[in-house]
């Protein structure tokens, strides 16, 4: 069993013996439904783990049979250590401010709720998304509250809640952030409410906020025994990876630029590259075709070899298409025949 689908083994027990609310039941259904979805599009690679901490407004509104809410302010501050419990599993923990009312309609319905919930959650973002990273997310907590409602009532205390919800996080660089979220929060109190309707209470909420990585991988920054592989879609030639004539295996002098790409790989886990061979036109096409690819795949075999993941490496032989120059003369064919190595991510 993989760790994804021992994941999502859990995600989908929690659905089934959900209690709460019957909102609560689909909401938290469709959450389901969505990770179904992303499982088809995973992908693995090797992973840095990294603290965030970020701030987020949003709104609130309370989820009740006998009371019609209404939408307030909520706002939070929380740290999330992302990919710190493993590959795709991070762990966040935060506190925030809200309030919960009815509308305004008399009586004892009409309320407002100051919560201030405090919580630790178990996020799971199964994509490995350069850019967009979706989520889901669950967690315990407790919740202080407030309550005050007309005629004059009013009472305090504290729940246990179980926050639960799905995400979308933008990554705008290496250091910043914007994320949103929707979720539910069933809690173990009848009384966020002054109606007592013999069922617990939730509350829904939204957020959208900003978050600061420290201690994110500097893939920018390289030791003088690593290669520069600049930014993603930058392509390098390695004049310096050489093979046998007419065969794949690799001489031993290849060992010199190899090596730095591997330290460079070993030190930034989140680079994903791919390998490039071409060869120039003197041979039967079919022959080449069959020889490029199998000199791309020996140099990923070099990495694997070596402790590199093989997921991080993609190789394509394209024989003689895409000479630099025209094959006129042996020097000319020397310079088509070349190993590239591409950045991906």
């Amino acid at each position: 069993m993989t760790f994804d689908f021992f994941i999502f083994r859990i995600f989908a027990v929690v659905v089934l013996t959900c209690r709460g609310n019957f909102l609560i039941r689909k909401f938290l259904f469709a959450s389901l439904c969505i990770v179904v979805i992303l499982f088809a599009e995973d992908s693995w690679a090797q992973f840095a783990s990294s603290w965030n901490f970020g701030g987020s407004l949003g709104g609130a509104s309370g989820i009740s049979a006998t009371t019609t809410p209404s939408m307030s302010a909520q706002v939070s501050l929380y740290a999330l250590w992302q990919n710190g419990i493993a590959h795709h599993l991070s762990l966040q923990m935060g506190a925030g401010f809200a309030q919960i009312a009815s509308i305004n309609q008399g009586g004892y319905s009409q309320y407002t709720a100051n919560i201030i919930p405090i919580d630790v959650r178990l996020r799971y973002a199964p994509l490995d998304s350069e850019k967009w990273q979706p989520f889901i997310y669950a967690g315990v907590g407790i919740i202080p509250y407030s309550i005050n409602s007309t005629p004059a009532l009013s009472q305090s205390g504290t729940a246990l809640f179980f926050p639960a919800g799905i995400g979308l996080r933008h990554q705008l660089d290496k250091e910043f952030a914007i994320e949103g979220s929707v979720g539910v929060h069933p809690t173990m109190t009848d009384f966020l409410n002054p109606i007592p309707d013999k069922g617990k209470d939730a509350y829904w909420g939204f957020s959208i906020g900003l978050t600061v990585t420290l201690g994110s991988p500097k893939t920018g920054e390289l030791t003088e025994d690593e290669f520069d592989l600049g930014d993603r879609g930058d392509v390098h030639i390695l004049y310096g990876v050489v093979f046998d004539s007419g065969k794949a295996s690799l001489k031993p002098e290849s060992d010199t630029i190899l090596t730095k790409i591997l330290n460079t790989l070993d030190a930034h886990a989140d680079i994903l590259v791919e390998f490039r061979d071409y060869l120039d036109n003197s041979a039967d096409f079919y022959t080449s075709m069959a020889l490029t690819q199998q000199r791309a795949e020996s140099v990923k075999v070099w990495f694997v070899s070596r402790g590199i993941a093989a997921s991080r490496i993609s190789t394509v032989g394209y024989g003689p298409h895409n000479p630099i120059v025209q094959n006129t003369s042996p020097e000319n064919m020397a310079i088509n025949r070349r190993l590239e190595i591409v950045r991906m991510k």
